[in-house]
C-alpha cells in the first residue's frame, strides 16, 4: 500500500497513525485503515502468573509498552483485578508465605481461565454486532456506504466499511454480467464492461474511496459488498464525513 509503518515498538505504530490524523485530531479514511490492518496483525493480551516465564522480556506487554503490567482499577468487574487486590492485602496485612497468599498453580490456572473468558466475551461481542448489523441490512435492503479498497485479490475487491468498521468482499459474480475483471499484481482491479473501449470501464487501486452496497447473505452473520455501477446512484442519499470520521463514527 506504500505506507510506511514501524511496528517493532507501539509507539512507532502509534506515530504512524498519528500521521494520518485529520481536523478535531481524528483519523482520515487512511488512518482508519492503518488501524482496522495493524490491530488484525495483533493478538490479544493474555494473563499469566508472574513465575511462568523464565525471561524477563516475555513479560512485555507491547500494546502499552511496558515490561511489566497487571490489572488492578477495575476489582468489581474483572476478577483478575480483584486477585491482585488480595494478594497486595494479604502482603500488606504481614503474609509471610513465601509464595503469598496463593500458590503459583492456583493463579496459573484463574490466569489461563481468565484469559479464556476475556477472548469468550469478545468474540461475543463481536458477533453480537454482526448480527444487530445483518438483521439492519435485511431490512434495508442494500445499504450503501462510503468505504475504502484495502485488499484485491484474483476474483474480488475487498473494502473497509467506514462508518461501521467492517470489511466486506465484492466477488466477481456480484459485479454483474458482461463485466471483464482484471488484476495485475493485486494493485489493481480494471472491471470493464462488455467493449474493448475505456467508455463504462473502472479502475479501483488500494485506498481508493469508493461506495460500496452492503447486503445481507443467506447465512446467518454474513454481509456481502456491491459495487455501483458509474451514475447508478444518482439522487441516493449516501451520509458523506468529508474525509474525517471518528471512533465514535466507528
Amino acid at each position: 500500500m506504500g505506507l510506511d509503518v514501524d511496528t517493532s515498538t507501539s509507539k512507532g505504530m502509534q506515530d504512524a497513525l498519528n500521521r494520518h490524523m485529520g481536523p478535531g485530531n481524528k483519523p482520515t479514511p487512511t488512518g482508519l485503515v492503518m488501524a482496522s490492518l495493524l490491530a488484525k496483525a495483533m493478538t490479544l493480551a493474555t494473563y499469566h502468573s508472574s513465575g511462568e516465564f523464565e525471561e524477563f522480556a516475555e513479560y512485555h506487554h507491547y500494546g502499552l509498552s511496558m515490561d511489566l503490567y497487571t490489572h488492578f482499577t477495575s476489582p468489581i468487574r474483572r476478577y483478575p483485578d480483584l486477585i491482585a487486590h488480595r494478594q497486595l492485602q494479604a502482603l500488606l496485612e504481614g503474609c509471610q508465605e513465601e509464595e503469598g497468599p496463593m500458590s503459583f498453580e492456583e493463579v496459573s490456572e484463574i490466569a489461563e481461565q481468565s484469559s479464556a473468558k476475556k477472548y469468550a466475551s469478545k468474540q461475543a461481542s463481536d458477533k453480537s454486532g454482526e448480527l444487530f448489523l445483518w438483521l439492519f441490512v435485511r431490512e434495508q435492503g442494500t445499504v450503501y456506504e462510503e468505504g475504502v479498497v484495502v485488499e484485491i485479490g484474483d476474483m474480488s475487491i475487498d473494502i473497509l466499511v467506514l462508518r461501521y468498521g467492517i470489511q466486506v468482499r465484492v466477488w466477481r459474480d456480484y459485479l454483474g454480467e458482461g463485466v471483464e475483471f482484471q488484476v495485475k499484481q493485486k494493485h489493481w482491479a480494471h472491471i470493464r464492461e462488455g467493449s474493448q473501449s475505456k467508455a463504462g470501464s473502472v479502475r479501483y487501486e488500494l485506498l481508493d474511496k469508493v461506495t460500496v452496497g452492503i447486503k445481507a447473505a443467506r447465512q446467518l452473520f454474513k454481509t456481502s459488498g456491491v459495487l455501483p455501477r458509474p451514475g447508478s446512484l444518482d439522487g441516493t442519499d449516501i451520509v458523506s464525513y468529508d474525509g474525517v470520521y471518528g471512533v465514535e463514527d466507528v
